[in-house]
């Protein structure tokens, strides 16, 4: 068995400037935990794989394609590859989401300028 404690592992440099930790990474499947403070939000971006969020903590907004989904504890959301998307904490609490993403994508996410959408 492997045990992994959460705010042991280092936070990963990103570019929405939010807290993320790999939690484990293997050609078949990525788990991150993400963090986003009272105010914080994510870029807008493409992953290249299925993603699933698991809401752990907090509230929050998740922008999905053309959906805008109020997020809650214990909330599982799918998202099939390349849909735009982005997390938003409106709120004064911590957001704290299990970000899986199945397979592991060859591909690294792409932020996208509006334009783009």
């Amino acid at each position: 068995m492997k045990v992994v404690k959460v705010f042991d592992k280092v936070e990963i440099p990103n570019p929405h400037f939010i807290s993320v930790r790999a939690l484990h990474t293997s050609e078949q499947v990525q788990f991150e935990h993400l963090v986003l403070e009272g105010g914080e939000e994510q870029k807008r971006h493409i992953a290249y794989t299925n993603v699933y969020l698991y809401v752990l903590e907090g509230q929050g907004v998740l922008e999905g394609g053309d959906d805008v989904i109020q997020l809650q504890v214990d909330m599982l959301v799918e998202m099939p590859p390349e849909t735009p998307h982005r997390l938003v904490n409106p709120g004064k609490g911590r957001l704290r989401i299990l970000n899986i993403k199945a397979p592991r994508a060859t591909k690294s996410t792409h932020i996208v300028a509006e334009k783009e959408v």
